[in-house]
């Protein structure tokens, strides 16, 4: 889901509902994942309690781009061909 990738890549903190992502999407770390819809909103709460959101949406926002840059899709390519 590209809306993952564009928040991450904004430095905005990704709240997503628990499922299979790329290897740099970690819970806790570079995002925050919920189990049930319902708990969603304990997870943001916590969140903004903690003032960990912050953190962990600039740890995702370096993942992303260390992952994703030019370079790193180029060196990629190169190994492909």
């Amino acid at each position: 889901n590209m809306r993952c990738f564009e928040t991450m890549g904004a430095g905005a903190l990704l709240i997503s509902d628990s499922g299979n992502y790329p290897a740099p999407m970690r819970d806790g770390e570079t995002m925050v994942v919920y189990e049930q819809p319902q708990d969603a909103l304990d997870r943001i709460e916590q969140q903004l309690d903690s003032g960990t959101w912050d953190e962990i949406g600039r740890a995702g926002n370096r993942a992303i781009r260390e992952e994703y840059s030019k370079k790193r899709q180029f060196e990629r390519f190169l190994e492909l061909v």
